[in-house]
Parts: structure tokens; C-alpha cells; sequence
């Protein structure tokens, strides 16, 4: 057991060593870049969803109280409405809910791109070049969550943001999904429509069952 976690921290390591600051620049730049890496580009796949996540968390720590609130109310972890003075002590708990509902809704999108791509192609796509292409498109994440948060003594524009980023953030891992898992066009509508419909439908369950 522990040679095999030794294994597995010095790939990790190695792979770290070799990744390319322009190819993650390139990546912000051109997101979609991303459905011409291959399984040899699996970290920046890994580290795409990595930034992201740590985007939405960052944007939480520099939203404060207030974006607080709001959640606290909307998933009701206890006492306290819309935009109230909440004690300090949730605060951890607060925090601990939105990396749980970030990994969650990451977790529910890749599997409703994921398996709705292998029913409109007819063809199970390969998991690690599909989380790679994939996962490599959301590096634009991580800079819209951040821009959103250090915008936040307007709560308007930060929420309005972080709309935009979630939305394409939506259409990005769509669009590399349907090229990784080889959707023709001819049905390009249905998979659209199934995979956000599974995508709503996968985050619903979740969030009940773990939220």
C-alpha cells in the first residue's frame, strides 16, 4: 500500500514538473483548444477543474457576509434570512457547503456530458482524453470567479459575473464533451437539450441526498 502511494505521488509530482505555463495560457485564451490535447495532456484536463473549483471557493472567501447569507438562506443550514447578521461560527460550515456543492456540481456535469455523449454517439468515450478535453476548457472559470469576487463591493455586478462565468462554463464543457465523445451534428440538438436536462436532474438528486 504504501509503495503504491509513493507511486502514485511521484507520477504526480513528475507530471507537475511538465507542465507548460504557455499551454495553460493558451488555454485561457482559446478554451476550446482543448479538443486537440491528448491523454498525454491528462493534468491539464485535472488541473482545469482543480482552478475552477478553487475559483468558486475564492470567490465565496472575498463575496463575505453577504454572498454568505444568501446561500445560508437559499440551502437553509440553519437560522437566518436573506442577507441577516449570522454568527460567526457557520461561517466554516458555510464555506464547507460550497466546496461540497462545487464538487458535486462538477462531478454531476461531467457524468451527464459523459454518459449522454456515449448515447447520442453511439460509442463509450474514453475517460481519461474526455475528462483531459474536457476538463482543460475550464481554466476560463477560475479567472471569471476571481474577477467576480474582487468585484464584490457591488453585489449586483459580482452576482451578475458569476452568472456569466457558470453559464460559460455550461457552454464550453458542452461544447468540448460533444467533440470528445464524437456527437455528430445532426444531433447536436438532442444532446444539448439531454445533457443539461441529466445535468438538472443528476444536481437535484445530489444536492438532496448530500446537502
Amino acid at each position: 500500500m504504501e509503495t503504491e502511494k509513493k507511486n502514485v505521488l511521484d507520477e504526480v509530482t513528475k507530471s507537475m514538473k511538465q507542465v507548460d505555463g504557455y499551454l495553460i495560457l493558451n488555454l485561457l485564451k482559446n478554451p476550446l483548444n482543448s479538443i486537440h490535447l491528448t491523454e498525454k495532456h491528462f493534468i491539464y484536463g485535472i488541473l482545469g477543474l482543480a482552478s475552477s473549483l478553487v475559483g468558486f471557493l475564492l470567490w465565496t472567501l472575498l463575496t463575505g457576509k453577504r454572498i454568505a447569507s444568501l446561500f445560508f438562506a437559499m440551502f437553509g443550514f440553519g437560522g437566518g434570512g436573506l442577507f441577516s447578521e449570522l454568527p460567526s461560527s457557520v461561517y466554516g460550515e458555510v464555506f464547507g457547503r460550497m466546496l461540497l456543492l462545487g464538487l458535486l456540481s462538477t462531478v454531476a456535469l461531467l457524468a451527464a456530458v459523459w454518459l449522454i455523449g456515449w448515447w447520442r454517439s453511439g460509442k463509450q468515450p474514453e475517460l481519461k482524453l474526455f475528462i483531459t478535453r474536457v476538463g482543460a476548457a475550464h481554466y476560463i472559470g477560475a479567472v471569471g470567479f476571481v474577477v467576480a469576487g474582487i468585484l464584490s463591493f457591488s453585489f449586483n455586478i459580482s452576482f451578475l459575473l458569476l452568472l456569466i462565468t457558470l453559464l460559460s462554463l455550461l457552454a464550453l464543457t458542452l461544447h468540448a464533451a460533444m467533440e470528445a465523445s464524437g456527437v455528430v451534428k445532426e444531433r447536436t440538438a438532442g444532446y444539448l437539450i439531454l445533457s443539461v436536462s441529466a445535468y438538472v436532474l443528476l444536481m437535484s438528486i445530489l444536492t438532496k441526498l448530500i446537502l
